[in-house]
Order: C-alpha cells, then structure tokens, then sequence
C-alpha cells in the first residue's frame, strides 16, 4: 500500500465513523472507545510490521488493516447496543460485508483489498477456525493484526479494572458479573490446558485469566516484547485472583516470554 492510500484508508474510515456520530458529532461512548481502540490497533500494527523488517508498503498495509479491523463494531452496536458476538452477528464477517457494501475505491488495490477484508473477517476466529489455504501475505498479516488487537485489549482492560474496575464490562458484555471470583468452568478449562473460551466466561476475574491466556496465542516475539515493555502481565498478575493454577499460568508464560 502506498503513503497516499494511507491517507485515503485513514480519510475514508473517518468518514464511515462520522455516520454513527450524533447531532453534536459525538459518538456514543462504547463507540467511542473502538474508535479509539482501531488507532491504537493501527499504531501497534506498524510498530509489529517494522519490528519483523517488513517491506515498507507491507508495514502501511498493517497498519491500514489494523484500522479497519474491527469496522464491523460500528453497524453491530448501532443495531443491538452491544459488543456481545454470540448474541448478535460476528463482528469480524460483519466487518467483510460491510466493507464490500462500501467497496473501497479503486485507490486501494485489488491485492490490499484483498489483505484487509481477509484481517477484517478472520481477526477474531480461533485459531482453528481460519482457513489453512490463505495466501501467506495474507497469513502474514492476519497474524499481525490478531497480535496487535490482543496487545491494545488487554491494556485497555487493565486500564479500566485499575481506574474503577471495570464498570463498563457489563454493558458491552451483559452476561459478565464484576466479580473476582473464577467459576468452575474456568477452573476446570485451565486444568485441561491452556485456552479460554470466551463463551464460558462469566465473571471479571475469568475475563481476566482468558486476557492472560492470549500470551500463548501471541505470534510474533516483537508483541511480546511490546507487552513486557507496558507492564501488561506485571499489571494483570496485580489484578488475578490468588488461585494455584492462575500461578502456575503466570509463571509459565513468563516462561514463555523468555524463550521467545
């Protein structure tokens, strides 16, 4: 991609947002904030795309795919009121079918096109569930933008739980109680391995724990490194509960870290 297709992608996407904007050219709050969320995605993309010496046009296009990433939020909220997939649309595929309804003019080519719809609709799949035949430009920077998303959710989060604890979680996630305590679900997932599923969470501290779970979903060691460097499993290991097997995990993604 080039500069001058930044700069259109970044015009262009500002445009889209203003749509969502009231009267006083606010935006609802929880809107709001993934605006906010989609720059600093965007910004951690790039710093990921320089760290792993990518060509010059390459770090661009993360970075533009890392502002569309979560494009689909905006219709998703408008429609239902809130952030909860399993309760509303995949925000990912709705985020591909919103961009082919907009079809992004023929400034950004057909190849970019193809890279960011392909980030946009698979970036929050499990791992499993993305296709193992995409084109490995498209892999390449698929991994970048899931790195980049994780790296500025879970920052963002411990921001929230360490200025009031996280008051806003239940609107976006209505079936998350604001609580420290781990369920048995949780429990018994972290006794069976390592991942965490989203759909079993149910309180802030489970919230917490799958947050911790995405060292090890982590693709790229210049998203580690960005991590050490914010204090983010410092800062999470502060908010976790005391549990034997939250320690055992601590540890062993420390662990990880190191060998990356």
């Amino acid at each position: 991609m080039t500069r001058d297709a930044r700069l259109f992608l970044i015009n262009w996407f500002d445009k889209y947002v203003n749509r969502y904007r009231n009267a006083n050219r606010a935006l609802p709050a929880a809107l709001e904030l993934k605006y906010a969320h989609s720059l600093r995605v965007a910004d951690n993309a790039r710093l990921i795309a320089v760290e792993l010496a990518l060509a010059k046009e390459e770090v661009i296009l993360a970075e533009g795919c890392g502002l569309l990433h979560d494009i689909g939020r905006f219709a998703q909220y408008e429609h239902y009121g809130s952030f909860s997939d399993a309760d509303t649309v995949d925000h990912g595929l709705k985020g591909r079918l919103v961009l082919e309804a907009e079809a992004l003019p023929e400034r950004i080519s057909a190849s970019d096109r193809a890279c960011i719809a392909c980030a946009v609709e698979y970036h929050n799949r499990k791992t499993v569930d993305i296709p193992a035949d995409l084109p490995a430009d498209a892999q390449r920077l698929l991994k970048i933008i899931r790195d980049a998303d994780k790296l500025d959710i879970m920052d963002l989060v411990l921001q929230s739980v360490i200025r009031d604890g996280f008051l806003d979680l239940p609107d976006m996630l209505p079936h998350i109680r604001l609580s420290r305590e781990l369920t048995p679900d949780i429990i018994e997932e972290m006794r069976k391995g390592k991942s965490i599923s989203i759909s079993n969470l149910r309180t802030l501290a489970d919230f917490l724990v799958m947050l911790a779970s995405w060292f090890y979903d982590l693709n790229y060691a210049p998203t580690g490194r960005l991590a050490v460097s914010r204090n983010i499993l410092q800062r999470l290991e502060q908010e976790l509960p005391d549990h034997r097997l939250v320690r055992n995990m601590l540890e062993d993604i420390k662990i990880t870290l190191t060998k990356r």
